[in-house]
């Protein structure tokens, strides 16, 4: 808004006196301001109550059912000739693994060309099959080379698992066929009506029929299954990725061995099972200082019903014995509580209760009922869900902040009004002063003129 530029006439700094009058009108709004910054800040420090609890949340995963407990290392005496992985079905247990086959793609080579893009293979149709599931490839003067035909084959939206390369070896360039799976039963077979009437010469696109009686392609790599030995007993697969053979076992086979025999130890993965203990703890210690920072002495949420909530919710869980099952206290498994309220974890204790009692550690945290991990993952799903007493403190802190901005507009609205009138009001007396001045002015000139005045 335009300011008038008051007091020049008698000197009196309208501007300035309606610029301290409104400072002291804009108190209630700066309060108002102040209070949407503190909303502000307690919406923030709830944002940050969410995450924590949300990694607390995440942490735990690794401890809340009982089969995040059958963790299991897959150790192969050679990674060079085979590696392992294993999944929850795993058992504790050793094998011997000989290695006879590695499973191969069928690969097929054509004649050699002199080149690529110029010599011509005649006209037809070619009818290429892999694992008993065919495509056409119609083959005219647009694409009749060996670029083209390789384009050809490997754009047909209708290809059904076979790729066509360029190989240029000492005798020219050739084409080469290759089944995108490997196993002995994705053999490729190529047969052709041949636009010259001889589907089976070794002349016009004929000379890349392969099987079905007619070979006029070289064989360079046999489709082949992979063959393990596992214990004596023969496993076959068509992909070097081994799954099946060994219950929730895959084994990833990389060379033969045979007659060489390695070992694979299927090991429960005890130091895993450490590893997800000490994350939950590490998450509820990081939760716990998190609460502590916002609602400590003068923090952004000190007092707060919701973080109270949360901090009850939590603690309730942590102080109540399982019930019904071997152990009961989380002391027991080598967690304290340390000075201070953070957890700790004596790897040590942890571990000597997985070796006596692996069960019971189990189910002291994911038992579906008891299990603290189960439980605390319930409390933290509550709290998060849509709805929940986070949320639901987010939505009546945005809900406030709203009803706190639309009094500022209000307020900021009226302060314009009450700024006019202070401009008009003194602009009006800076006028009246100068009408008086003129008139005092006026009076004593004419006094002065008076003849007692003037004999004076």
């Amino acid at each position: 808004m335009a300011l008038s530029a008051g007091g020049i006439g008698s000197g009196l700094d309208v501007n300035n006196i309606v610029s301290q009058l409104m400072t002291l009108e804009r108190r209630p709004l700066d309060a108002l301001e102040e209070h949407e910054r503190e909303l502000e800040s307690e919406l923030s420090a709830f944002g940050q109550i969410k995450s924590a609890l949300s990694s607390f949340q995440s942490a735990m995963s690794g401890l809340s059912s009982s089969s995040k407990f059958k963790v299991f290392s897959a150790t192969s005496s050679d990674e060079s000739v085979f590696t392992a992985t294993s999944g929850t079905s795993a058992v504790a247990a050793n094998y011997n693994v000989r290695v006879d086959l590695l499973a191969q793609n069928h690969k097929l080579a054509a004649a050699a060309f002199a080149d690529t893009d110029t010599t011509t293979a005649g006209t037809g149709t070619l009818t290429l099959s892999v694992g008993g599931n065919s495509f056409d490839v119609t083959v005219d003067g647009t694409n009749n080379t060996l670029a083209g035909l390789r384009d050809a084959i490997n754009n047909d939206e209708n290809n059904t698992g076979i790729s066509a390369s360029i190989v240029t070896d000492v005798t020219g360039n050739r084409l080469v066929f290759t089944s995108n799976d490997s196993g002995a039963a994705n053999n490729i077979v190529i047969t052709a009506a041949d636009g010259d009437g001889n589907h089976t010469d070794n002349a016009g696109i004929s000379q890349f029929v392969y099987g079905a009686g007619t070979d006029n392609l070289t064989q360079t790599q046999i489709a082949q299954d992979a063959t393990i030995l596992v214990d004596g007993l023969t496993v076959k697969s068509a992909s070097n990725t081994v799954t099946g053979a060994i219950q929730g076992v895959t084994l990833n086979l990389k060379k033969v061995t045979n007659p060489a025999v390695e070992t694979l130890t299927i090991a429960r993965d005890d130091d895993k099972i450490k590893e997800n203990v000490q994350e939950f703890i590490s998450a509820y210690n990081s939760l716990k200082s998190t609460i502590s920072k916002y609602g400590g002495k003068e923090a952004e949420l000190q007092g707060d019903s919701g973080l109270l909530s949360i901090e009850r919710q939590i603690a309730s869980v942590l102080n109540t014995p399982a019930s019904g099952l071997d152990y009961s206290y989380l002391s027991e498994l080598g967690i304290t509580t340390q000075e201070g309220g953070d957890l700790a974890l004596d790897s040590s204790e942890l571990e000597e209760a997985l070796n006596s009692n692996f069960d019971g550690v189990a189910n002291f945290f994911a038992d579906g009922t008891e299990g603290f991990a189960f439980r605390l993952d319930a409390v933290a799903t509550s709290l998060l869900e849509t709805d929940g007493l986070i949320d639901g403190r987010e939505e009546s802190i945005n809900s406030r902040i709203k009803s706190v901005q639309d009094r500022q507009d209000n307020f900021e609205f009226r302060l314009e009004l009450i700024e006019q009138r202070y401009f008009k009001q003194f602009s009006a007396l800076d006028s009246l002063i100068v009408e008086l001045n003129s008139t005092s002015d006026y009076l004593s000139q004419q006094l002065k003129n008076l003849p007692g005045a003037r004999s004076a």
